[in-house]
């Protein structure tokens, strides 16, 4: 199912079967932009962390701590996925390339796809808080906590130290704001661009973006052809609560996709291997099955990953969600 915002006077209205609301609005002007969860763009911010801080840059390689770098803007333009798709996993290198590469300042005068929020009780997970006086600034990712004087937030520090999760005092100078287009939704719920993928073709190893076929999730997804070597799509959320949790997967179904395409799944009491036939039940949320999984983030104990290596045809990763259970 696509993801778009369907907007009645100004007001976002209810999702129908995701329990979500799109807020706060979309402008016409900034409607390009994809749709995220919460849980995307804290995802994002996590794989980030341990990357050292680079001036004027936003490259890294998830979960590895290695990249050319990044500064605060850089941190949230790839965490909040624009002004393109599949940032996330792009690398720019020294040169970079995007365009318009937003900085403190424009996330500070609202000069993108956001909005300011009236007050800072009002922020919640993945919004930002942003500083300027004209020549300097700063920009934080919200993470929790007490928003008024220590918030926990993830941020690119400065010269020398290394990107971090960390509660820290913000004063008043700090500002919230909010990504437009974000789907409110209590499910942990990551789409394709916000999965590490490897031996795929695409931009930064990821896999080959497609929309052939109906019933994808979000704006595309991505697939790659059955090979010898390795190549997988995994997607590592951060949970809230240490507990059972049903996980969903979401692909588009052909007769030239794998019958037995194989997914590996980290919990916290070891890996399990299951398969999916993706020539059936495309354009559905598939259960997989219920895992246990700690709280945090971590990819050896709380990830997913789908598999082209070995397999009989054309592998499909679109989206993951991960439910509550008893």
């Amino acid at each position: 199912m696509k993801r778009t915002a369907v907007l009645v006077g100004g007001l976002a209205l209810v999702l129908s079967g995701l329990g979500a609301t799109l807020s706060p609005a979309v402008p016409a002007a900034q409607a390009a932009i994809p749709t995220m969860t919460r849980s995307e763009i804290v995802a994002r911010a996590e794989s980030a962390l341990g990357l050292m801080y680079k001036w004027g840059r936003e490259s890294w390689v998830p979960n590895l701590g290695t990249g050319v770098g990044t500064d605060c803007s850089g941190l949230t333009l790839k965490c909040w996925e624009v002004p393109r798709t599949m940032l996330y996993q792009e690398e720019d290198g020294e040169n970079a390339t995007i365009r318009p590469r937003y900085t403190s300042y424009e996330f500070y005068k609202c000069s993108g796809p956001w909005s300011a929020l009236s007050s800072r009780s009002l922020l919640k997970e993945g919004d930002i808080l942003a500083y300027s006086n004209g020549s300097s600034g700063h920009v934080v990712i919200y993470a929790g906590g007490d928003a008024w004087n220590s918030p926990v937030v993830y941020e690119a520090p400065g010269f020398g130290q290394a990107i971090r999760r960390a509660s820290r005092y913000l004063g008043s100078e700090y500002l919230p704001r909010r990504r437009s287009a974000v789907l409110e939704t209590s499910q942990i719920i990551l789409d394709n661009p916000t999965a590490k993928s490897v031996g795929g073709s695409d931009i930064a190893g990821n896999w080959t973006r497609s929309t052939s076929n109906p019933g994808y999730y979000g704006d595309n997804y991505q697939t790659q052809a059955a090979t010898s070597a390795t190549a997988w799509a995994r997607w590592t959320p951060r949970f809230p609560t240490t507990g059972y949790y049903n996980i969903y997967m979401r692909w588009t179904s052909g007769t030239n996709r794998a019958s037995s395409a194989k997914v590996t799944v980290n919990s916290r009491l070891g890996q399990y291997t299951r398969s999916v036939n993706q020539r059936i039940n495309g354009g559905t949320w598939y259960l997989l099955g219920r895992y246990p999984f700690n709280a945090g983030y971590s990819t050896g104990s709380g990830s997913i990953s789908i598999w082209a290596t070995g397999a009989n045809g054309y592998v499909v990763a679109d989206a993951v969600k991960f439910v509550p259970t008893q």
